[in-house]
């Protein structure tokens, strides 16, 4: 484990751009890391840097601010993120030339807005993030109205639109989170 916050600690050093001697990295140093979750394929640590954020070890080493989130939510985040990368996302901003499986740009923002607006009735709605699940043919997305915290995910199957809070957290991580919450009342 210490080993692991050493190199965590690395990586935060030149991420955040600590003043200081990177020969000084410790496993202490250039922030305490307290551990949250620790699992043969997952760990998860807690930190402090002006904000509180999560420190995560699996395949690879990241931080994400922890945005009102609890450790059990960035479970939450991460099982829905699985779920949704295993179903080919395509996001609003791609575009796949020549398949005939993915609708272009247009009709896929032209859905979404149309999903958004059996979503919330009350105009406007933002499409936060907007996704195709090219495996299942079907379209996911996170909605808001302007200026307002909550939003709501609509396009998962045989359910009601769900709520999202954590409003400064990402749409992405949002979106993500409450996959996972529905993912979680599946499995009850």
């Amino acid at each position: 484990m210490d080993n692991l916050k050493t190199e965590l600690n690395g990586y935060l050093f030149l991420e955040f751009g600590v003043d200081g001697d990177e020969s000084q990295v410790s496993e202490e140093w250039p922030f305490e890391l307290h551990t949250l979750v620790a699992t043969p394929d997952l760990t998860v640590f807690e930190f402090h840097a002006d904000d509180a954020y999560f420190a995560v070890a699996d395949d690879s080493l990241n931080f994400l601010p922890q945005a009102g989130m609890t450790v059990n939510d960035l479970l939450l985040q991460r099982s829905g993120a699985r779920w949704i990368g295993a179903r080919d996302p395509i996001d609003l901003s791609v575009v796949r030339l020549g398949d005939p499986a993915v609708p272009s740009g247009k009709e896929r923002r032209r859905r979404l807005e149309a999903l958004g607006a059996e979503t919330i009735p009350a105009q406007p709605v933002e499409i936060l993030e907007g996704l195709f699940l090219c495996s299942e043919q079907r379209y996911l997305s996170l909605f808001g109205r302007p200026g307002e915290n909550e939003a709501m995910i609509a396009g998962l199957p045989d359910t009601p639109p769900i709520l999202v809070p954590f409003p400064q957290a990402s749409s992405w991580r949002r979106l993500a989170w409450g996959v996972g919450q529905w993912l979680k009342r599946q499995s009850a």
